[in-house]
């Protein structure tokens, strides 16, 4: 699917030569109101896509796990009319320079500008066509780009039913010494304007995007809860789509050094306000969760740290959930991010094949394409995401600093210990087990497929692993009647099944959850 584009008029023209192994982008004089009018800074990246890649979609749409492309780029400290960037010898680049390059590849280039939200394709960063290009390395040839679109929002339309909220918060501008928004999309369920409608104070749904996901989902969900018979499956409920964007990618609604308060700002004012403006029952019960992926993380990441705020979580495929087994890692034991005592490559994304698996990406290819669309950390991938989430500044830089050597792998094991230990959930529990055992035991419903393709489940079955030891150790009290909550590893489901078993799976618990606090209909 094409990220929908503004129009923009801009030239770029880059030239590639196998003798001088370099691009040239230049910023034409002539200019109109459609254009930026003074110098911007940023990042300009050149994406490739050999005509062999098994993945869909434009170049731009990169990193592409099944087959990791070619990506180069130089930092722009502000490219104005008139002026152009030079990538050569001295561009970043993976898997290696131009002059490596052979074969028929699409071509194009994103002047990534915009800081305020990490992804290549956020909004306002500029953005070529596609060129399909033979690389030769013994042929020189010029290359003509002409960066001629904006990446457009990707908000869904304001409707009756359907809100975009966008508030200044206090907590995060003073945290980060810069204006920080709130930003969320609202939708309204059927009935909610209705003055005769038995139900004036509704139950809260905060739906938390994957990585890469914004407010866009709000339309899909709008469209679900409008289909007739939406109320005897769906749960009757105003739900709240958030916004987890930041300029490092997901930040999880985690409170970091580098993102600053992002749990205590959705906990101390956005949520009073949206139950201020919406009619919200402001009960615990009727505050829940949910999220896939990135966005299950954060779902299960705030029902911990805020056991008395919210009233469940729906979590599926959730982010590593204990460190010892991130992806295919022990970050606290492994030597190396990279390679493991075999000096095999850790794999980081596969594809089921039948009974068997075929590993696409390894660890260090997925952080060498993320290094070289942005060295500093930047770049709005996970890995980068990762390590503002759970680290600390650089002295040096003020980015995120890394979690292994970039060159070897080399794990920094007191970064882990120091700063990244702290979210991991599994020694969260362990460090709270008298407060966070009824939460796990009344409140958590977990779900991961045993086939995850980012090896999601191996966290996953961990912590259930030492939350049942903990459990017998300490002869905790099990639930009375029907266990509510659960950690279920579902046989044969990948990432993407996950998350369509627990869509069916979550809305009716959700319903049966509302039903026993009184707030279903």
């Amino acid at each position: 699917m094409r990220i929908p584009l503004v129009p923009l008029v801009l030239l770029a023209c880059v030239r590639v030569a196998g003798a001088e192994d370099a691009v040239t982008v230049r910023w034409p004089e002539q200019g109109d109101a459609a254009r930026p009018s003074g110098p911007a800074a940023g990042r300009m990246v050149l994406l490739l896509k050999s005509t062999r890649c098994r993945e869909p979609g434009d170049p731009c749409q990169a990193p592409f796990f099944s087959d990791p492309q070619p990506v180069l780029s130089v930092p722009v400290a502000g490219l104005g009319p008139g002026g152009s960037v030079r990538l050569g010898a001295q561009a970043q680049a993976w898997p290696g320079p131009l002059d490596g390059f052979s074969g028929t590849f699409d071509v194009q280039a994103v002047f990534k500008r915009n800081r305020q939200d990490g992804g290549l394709l956020a909004s306002g960063n500029l953005i070529s066509q596609v060129l399909r290009v033979d690389f030769d390395p013994d042929t020189d040839q010029t290359i003509e780009l002409e960066l001629q679109s904006a990446a457009a929002s990707s908000d869904p339309p304001a409707s009756r039913d359907l809100c975009i909220v966008d508030e200044p918060s206090p907590l995060l501008t003073r945290a980060m010494g810069r204006a920080v928004h709130h930003r969320a999309a609202v939708v309204l369920p059927p009935g909610y304007h209705d003055v005769n409608h038995p139900r004036r104070m509704w139950p809260t749904v905060y739906v938390i995007p994957g990585f890469g996901g914004g407010l866009g989902s709000a339309a899909e969900l709008q469209r679900l809860l409008a289909m007739p018979g939406a109320v005897h499956s769906l749960p009757q409920a105003v739900h709240v789509v958030l916004d987890p964007s930041g300029p490092f990618g997901h930040h999880g609604f985690a409170d970091s050094v580098m993102n600053g308060p992002r749990g205590a700002a959705l906990v101390q004012e956005l949520v009073p306000m949206l139950e201020e403006r919406f009619r919200l029952v402001r009960r615990p019960e009727a505050r829940l969760l949910t999220g896939h992926s990135s966005g299950g993380w954060s779902s299960l990441w705030l029902q911990l740290t805020n056991p008395d705020f919210f009233g469940g979580c729906w979590s599926s495929a959730p982010d590593p959930v204990d460190f010892s087994a991130f992806q295919h890692n022990d970050l606290y034991r492994d030597p190396n991010l990279f390679q493991d005592a075999e000096g095999q490559p850790r794999p980081s994304f596969r594809r089921p094949v039948g009974p068997l698996e075929k590993v696409l990406m390894s660890v260090q290819e997925e952080m060498g394409v993320e290094r070289a669309i942005d060295p500093s950390g930047g770049s709005g991938q996970q890995w980068d995401a990762w390590q503002a989430m759970f680290g600390t500044p650089d002295p040096a830089t003020g980015m995120p600093a890394r979690l292994a050597d970039p060159a070897s792998g080399v794990i920094d094991h007191r970064l882990v210990e120091a700063s990244w230990s702290a979210y991991d959930m599994a020694r969260l529990v362990e460090r709270r087990w008298s407060r966070l055992w009824p939460v796990l035991r009344d409140k958590v419903r977990l779900l991961v497929g045993d086939r995850d393709e980012f090896y999601l489940e191996r966290a996953v079955r961990r912590l259930k692993e030492k939350i049942e030891a903990l459990r017998v150790a300490t002869q905790a009290e099990a639930a009375t009647g029907k266990p509510v909550g659960f950690m279920e590893i579902v046989p044969g489901a990948t990432h993407g099944s996950a998350a369509s078993i627990a869509r069916g799976r979550f809305a009716l618990d959700m319903r049966e959850h509302l039903r026993r606090h009184g707030l279903g209909d």
